[in-house]
């Protein structure tokens, strides 16, 4: 079990996110102390009481600003990200706490708050409490935010990898059969252009070589797209044409009459009008 408060633990030491931090956590706990009254003080009874609200605020603001931005400032060996543990952050919190304890006591003597002289250290200490667990339920939340950022962000790099690991593909064979069995299409997904409708007909646009071939089969384009639903390369621009990504060299146009070009054929494919926006992303990533 004590071998676990050895394992790495997340010490946050942006200063603008410490300072932010300081400043919510300090105004919360007065706003908090004043609402909810503890130990019945009626801090808003009197001057005094206002005072005192006030000056175990900015304790804690003191404290918790020697701890988090000038105590790494000046031993910053000590407080490496790299090498912070969770026994480290237990010590640090038990420190901050003490601190705290001691700065409630000595302010509650200062401003003689009676309702905390008797177990003075104790109530203290109970006060101390609220500001500590405020302060680290904000750097956790922020500590999490950047872990599910930093999750997205790998996500989206693995995606795009993904992408381009799909589109460089090469050796994928397409099957593609005539209604009645009796003519086959099969050749390399890479050398697909364009698959357009014809009636109850596919044109299918393939290269071998430099040439630029056609085939028709009799069946439909419907068919034919659940067929290729599992080429992420292949997609509908049209309601008459599906198209490979990876053989399209440019989207051009105006809206709403924007086309595909593709390097050696003779015409331009149709985009539909609610298409645009995402082949407009789509082409940008080939």
């Amino acid at each position: 079990m004590f071998e676990n408060l050895n394992q790495s633990y997340p010490f946050n030491n942006n200063f603008k996110h410490n300072l932010r931090t300081i400043t919510l956590v300090s105004a919360g706990f007065m706003l908090i102390l004043l609402y909810f009254q503890p130990f019945g003080i009626n801090f808003m009874a009197s001057q005094k009481n206002g005072y005192f609200v006030l000056a175990i605020g900015m304790v804690s603001a003191v404290i918790f600003f020697f701890n988090t931005l000038l105590l790494p400032g000046l031993f910053p060996g000590l407080f490496e990200s790299d090498k912070w543990t969770i026994r480290k952050e237990l010590v640090w919190n038990f420190g901050m706490f003490i601190t705290l304890i001691l700065g409630f006591t000595f302010t509650a003597l200062a401003f003689n708050i009676t309702n905390l002289h008797s177990m003075t250290v104790f109530r203290s200490g109970a006060l101390a409490i609220l500001p500590l667990v405020l302060f680290n339920l904000l750097n956790y939340n922020h500590s999490l935010k950047s872990k599910v950022a930093q999750v997205i962000d790998t996500g989206r790099h693995w995606l795009a990898d993904d992408h381009k690991n799909v589109l460089n593909k090469k050796d994928e064979l397409v099957r593609i059969e005539s209604e009645n069995g009796k003519e086959v299409f099969e050749n390399e997904l890479n050398n697909i252009i364009l698959i357009q409708s014809a009636s109850n007909y596919i044109e299918i646009f393939y290269r071998e070589g430099t040439i630029i071939q056609r085939q028709i089969i009799r069946q439909t384009l419907s068919s034919v797209e659940s067929l290729l639903s599992g080429f992420p390369t292949i997609k509908k621009c049209h309601r008459c044409c599906l198209v490979n990504l990876s053989q399209i060299s440019k989207l051009s146009g105006t809206s709403p009459n924007y086309t595909l070009e593709s390097i050696g054929l003779d015409f331009r494919i149709p985009v539909s009008r609610h298409k645009i926006a995402e082949f407009r992303k789509l082409v940008s990533r080939v």
